[in-house]
C-alpha cells in the first residue's frame, strides 16, 4: 500500500508515517483464540468459506463452482514482497507461527488472505526458500480452509529512495524496455521485462497449477495512470489493459479457472473518462465501460475477470472528499457503476484505517454503507435475494498502524467493528 499524489506536496513518506508506524488507540481488544493444530475447524465469526474449487464472474456477483453467490472477506499478509523476506511481518509474535495467524485469520471471520510477491525475489541465491514461504502460506490456507490470492506487488522488492516496495514509482508492471527509464522509479535499476514479468507470472501459475485453495492472481498492485505511465486501451507499449489480456490468457491456460484480476491505475489528477473533477485516486476503472479486459472464449471470455481498487481515508491516502455523498459519487464514477450495471465485480484489493479519529469513522460509515448495498439512493449498488455485497480486503495483517492485531496478539476492537461488516 502506498499512494503516490502527483498534484500535491505531501511525500511518500508522510503518508506511509501516517499508517505503518505504531498503533494508534486501542479499545477494549477481542481475543483471538487460535485453536490446536490437529484438524481444519468452522471459524468461530460469521463470515462464510468459500468451500471447495475455484470461482468466478456472473454479472457483477462472484459465484462458487456450483454457482452459489459468494463474497471474498480477505485479510492482507504483510511482507513477503520484500526482497528475499521468506515469511509474513508478526509471523511468530504475538501468535507463535503461520498455522497460528492463518487460523487467528480465520477466526476474525475472514475467508481469504493475499500474499504479495516480488519478481527479484524468484531470481536470486534465495529464490528457493522464497518460493518455500509462499508454499507455507498456501498449505497453511489450504489445512485452514482459507483461499489465496497471489498480488505481484513490485519488481525489485526494495524501497529505493521513494517506497517502491509499496508501490512501483514508474506507475508500470515492469521496470526495464521501452517505455521506461531503466529504473523501477525509486532509483532501482530495473530488472523486469514485460516478457520476463510473463515468464515470473507463469512460474507460479505453472507452481499452483490445480490448487483451488489459489484462487486469483492479482496482475499487478497500484498501478498508476500519470503521463508516461500506464495507458487503458490505446495499443502503446504500456497499454495496461492489453498486459492484462495477454498475461489474463497465457496464465488461465496454465491454470484453468483462477480468478484474473485488474488494478485500476491511480490518478489523484483526473481520469481515462475524463470530465470536470472525475478523479480515481483509488484506481481509475472508467474506462472499461469502452474497453473490458476479455479473455480468450478458450478462456471463459469475462467470465473469470474481476477489476480491483484501493480504498483508505484521508488519514491514509490524502482522499479527499473520503465520505458523505460526494465520496459515493466518486465512487460511482470511478468503478461502482460496474457493479450497479452488472457489468463485472469489483474486489477492493485494500482497505483500511487507523481508525483513531472522527474522519476515519466518517469514511468508514459511507464505504460499508456502499459496499452493503445502502446507497442505492445516491446511484450506488443495491443488492436483492442471494446477491452478495462488494468483496473487500482489510489491510494489513499485523501490528502496526493499520494492522488488524494489537501488540498482545487481539484483535483491535475498532477495525474489528469495521471489517466484521464487510464479511
Amino acid at each position: 500500500m502506498h499512494h503516490t499524489v502527483r498534484t500535491s506536496v505531501t511525500t511518500a513518506a508522510l503518508l506511509l508515517a501516517a499508517t505503518g508506524l505504531g498503533t494508534a488507540a486501542q479499545a477494549q481488544p477481542v481475543p483471538v483464540q487460535a485453536e490446536p493444530a490437529a484438524s481444519p475447524v468452522r471459524p468461530q465469526a460469521t463470515a462464510a468459506l468459500l468451500g471447495d474449487g475455484y470461482l468466478a464472474s456472473l454479472g457483477s456477483q462472484i459465484v462458487d463452482s456450483t454457482g452459489k453467490r459468494v463474497r471474498i472477506a480477505a485479510a492482507a499478509l504483510h511482507g513477503n514482497s520484500r526482497l528475499d523476506q521468506n515469511t509474513i511481518v508478526n509471523q511468530d509474535s504475538p501468535l507463535a507461527g503461520l498455522d497460528a495467524n492463518i487460523r487467528a485469520i480465520r477466526n476474525a471471520g475472514f475467508n481469504t488472505v493475499t500474499l504479495a510477491w516480488s519478481d527479484a525475489s524468484l531470481h536470486d541465491a534465495n529464490a528457493a526458500a522464497y518460493l518455500a514461504g509462499l508454499d507455507a502460506v498456501v498449505a497453511a490456507a489450504k489445512s485452514n480452509l482459507l483461499k489465496v490470492i497471489l498480488n505481484h506487488h513490485n519488481d525489485e522488492g526494495q524501497a529505493g529512495n521513494g517506497n517502491c516496495l509499496a508501490q512501483q514509482g514508474n506507475g508500470l508492471w515492469y521496470d526495464s524496455g521501452p517505455g521506461t527509464d531503466g529504473t523501477d522509479g525509486c532509483g532501482t535499476p530495473g530488472t523486469v521485462t514485460q516478457a520476463s514479468f510473463l515468464a515470473d507470472w507463469k512460474q507460479l501459475a505453472t507452481r499452483y497449477k490445480g490448487n483451488a485453495t489459489v484462487i486469483g492472481f492479482d496482475l499487478d498492485n497500484e498501478p498508476l495512470a500519470y503521463p508516461g505511465e500506464s495507458t487503458w486501451g490505446d495499443g502503446g507499449v504500456t497499454d495496461i489493459h492489453a498486459m492484462y489480456t495477454d498475461v489474463g490468457n497465457a496464465l488461465e491456460t496454465i491454470d484453468p479457472g483462477v480468478l484474473i484480476i485488474c488494478d485500476g491505475p491511480q490518478n489523484y489528477g483526473g481520469s481515462y473518462a475524463g470530465g470536470a473533477g472525475v478523479t480515481a485516486p483509488e484506481g481509475d476503472l472508467t474506462a472499461v465501460a469502452a474497453h473490458p479486459v476479455v479473455l480468450s472464449d478458450a478462456n471463459a471470455g469475462r467470465a473469470r475477470v474481476v477489476y480491483s481498487v484501493h480504498e483508505y481515508p484521508y488519514s491514509v491516502a490524502h482522499i479527499d472528499p473520503d465520505s458523505g455523498p460526494a465520496a459515493v459519487q466518486r465512487y460511482n464514477a470511478v468503478w461502482g457503476y460496474l457493479v450497479t450495471q452488472g457489468i463485472a465485480p469489483v474486489w477492493i484489493g485494500e482497505a483500511g484505517a487507523p481508525m483513531s479519529s472522527a474522519d476515519d469513522t466518517a469514511w468508514a460509515d459511507t464505504l460499508t454503507s456502499y459496499v452493503n448495498g445502502q446507497q442505492g439512493a445516491g446511484g450506488g449498488p443495491t443488492f436483492a435475494g442471494t446477491e452478495k455485497g462488494v468483496s473487500v480486503t482489510w489491510y494489513v495483517w499485523d501490528t502496526q498502524g493499520l494492522g488488524a492485531l494489537n501488540a498482545d496478539g487481539t484483535l483491535n476492537q475498532q477495525r474489528y467493528g469495521v471489517y466484521s461488516q464487510w464479511q
